[in-house]
């Protein structure tokens, strides 16, 4: 599905060309097919005035037209009670089988996959190894074999598995250099593809079976990197707030309240990552004033003209958050602010402030930080809008008021601003709501906010109207988010 938004000026020209109660409305557009779609409107005219009509459909929600990164592989790695496990298992025997258990919650159609494994091992020769992903009813099926009693006497395996590897351990012996090897890519005896199209949820096993007494080893670790078949596309907030969730999809919320906009608990490992975005209405036209975000212990809060605090403390020393991920401040001139936070890898939060409108950007998402989270931009890998219970809800403002922060939830903003829950979000009111869609006489018009915002991109229109609303050609300086 492809999600547009007709933008709709309608006015009446006198007899001198001039406009008069012109009004700008925006009507959400979802056609059926991805060829486009013709809206066709014909208004009464009379011998005074004649109708117009400007119709802009806006490429929001195109997928092919977003902006998103290839799909980034995700890293599982054996916990402690899979880890640092002896072969074979039973400490009576110098032969048998030994099964290590990686547990996927994530669900997603896989693409690839590899299999890294570090075993110290004294004879690898003795070694089977194979890979299986278990059914729903307890059988692991099919077993993926990665090596058969290759590489005679020679000590421990440290290698990735891997389909496109142009090297085998197959028939290999102990003088075969390979087999001295660590940390190499070799192309398993089986094929990995025989996971590809399958979802990933569920626990993958790792069997080796020491075919051989006499020598005995150790299952230090293993990894299994899943690629998923969609591509991961940003999530964003910005503007008059337009909410872009992890499928590239946007919709508007215009409620006044603090909000999630994202909280990952598993983020680092249980470190927990949240964003939250207090949002403000100011006349016809609504905004993020301010954003904050947690990572472990450490918080972030930045408003508007750049300020911000750092653990409670204005403009503290930016070095990391939680001693770990590195903060950048970039002041582009007086006006403008961008913070960024890395999180390794080219995976960011970018937090940007425009006079006093605040943008919140994730960038190179992926399953490993986000899996499993919750917030407005919607499941992780599938966009949906769910519920606090993970009831899938279809109507923006009613997602949008699930997702203010509750009494009970920690208050990650320094200071509280009505409303609080449990007070409702404010919502536009018909007043209010009618001045928001541009009102009766836009003090900018059409043409003047489409060329200050030529260099937005497939963004544009979206520009176009948040100029309009605030009625500040200054905003489109920011450029596209």
């Amino acid at each position: 599905m492809f999600v547009g938004m007709v933008t709709l000026l309608l006015g009446e020209f006198d007899a001198g060309g001039e406009a008069h109660n012109s009004k700008v409305q925006r009507l959400q557009l979802e056609p059926r097919t991805t060829t486009g779609a013709v809206l066709r409107f014909q208004f009464p005219q009379n011998q005074t005035t004649n109708m117009f009509t400007k119709l802009s459909l806006l490429a929001l929600g195109l997928l092919g037209n977003m902006s998103s990164t290839k799909a980034q592989a995700v890293t599982y790695t054996s916990d402690a009670a899979n880890s640092n496990l002896r072969i074979p298992l039973d400490p009576t025997q110098s032969s048998g089988p030994t099964i290590s258990n990686i547990f996927v919650d994530a669900s997603f159609e896989v693409c690839d996959v590899k299999v890294a494994v570090h075993i110290e091992h004294t004879w690898t020769e003795d070694l089977d190894i194979d890979i299986g992903l278990d059914a729903p009813t307890g059988t692991t099926d099919p077993l993926v074999q990665l090596q058969h009693n290759d590489c005679g006497s020679t000590d421990d395996l440290v290698v990735t598995f891997d389909d496109a590897a142009t090297q085998t351990l197959d028939g290999a012996d102990h003088k075969t250099p390979l087999c001295n090897q660590d940390g190499i890519d070799i192309r398993p005896e089986g094929t990995l593809s025989t996971f590809d199209g399958q979802q990933s949820t569920g626990y993958w096993s790792l069997h080796i079976d020491d075919n051989f007494g006499g020598d005995t080893g150790n299952l230090v670790s293993w990894s299994l990197i899943l690629e998923p078949c969609e591509p991961i596309i940003d999530g964003a907030g910005t503007g008059d707030p337009h909410f872009k969730t992890w499928v590239g999809e946007w919709f508007d919320f215009h409620g006044e309240c603090d909000l999630v906009f994202v909280d990952s608990p598993k983020f680092g490992h249980g470190t927990r990552l949240a964003i939250h975005i207090r949002t403000k209405a100011r006349y016809q036209y609504s905004f993020i004033e301010s954003a904050v975000v947690q990572i472990g212990d450490s918080v972030l809060e930045v408003g508007g003209y750049g300020s911000y605090m750092l653990d409670g403390i204005f403009n503290a020393e930016l070095n990391t958050m939680d001693d770990k991920y590195p903060v950048l401040h970039e002041k582009v001139n007086s006006k403008q602010d961008i913070f960024t936070i890395e999180l390794g890898e080219g995976k960011q939060i970018v937090i940007q402030s425009f006079k006093d409108l605040v943008s919140v950007k994730t960038v190179g998402a992926s399953f490993d930080e986000y899996r499993g989270s919750q917030g407005l931009l919607g499941e992780f890998g599938t966009g949906k809008w769910l519920s606090r219970n993970g009831t899938v809800m279809t109507d923006a403002d009613a997602f949008g008021n699930e997702w203010q922060v509750l009494g009970t939830e920690p208050k990650l903003f320094q200071g509280n601003r009505f409303p609080q829950h449990p007070v409702q979000c404010t919502m536009p009111g018909p007043e209010r709501e009618g001045r928001r869609l541009l009102g009766e006489k836009p003090t900018i018009s059409m043409e003047a906010a489409e060329e200050a915002c030529e260099h937005w991109g497939d963004l544009k229109d979206q520009c176009v109207y948040d100029v309009m609303a605030a009625e500040d050609l200054e905003l489109a300086e920011a450029g596209a988010f």
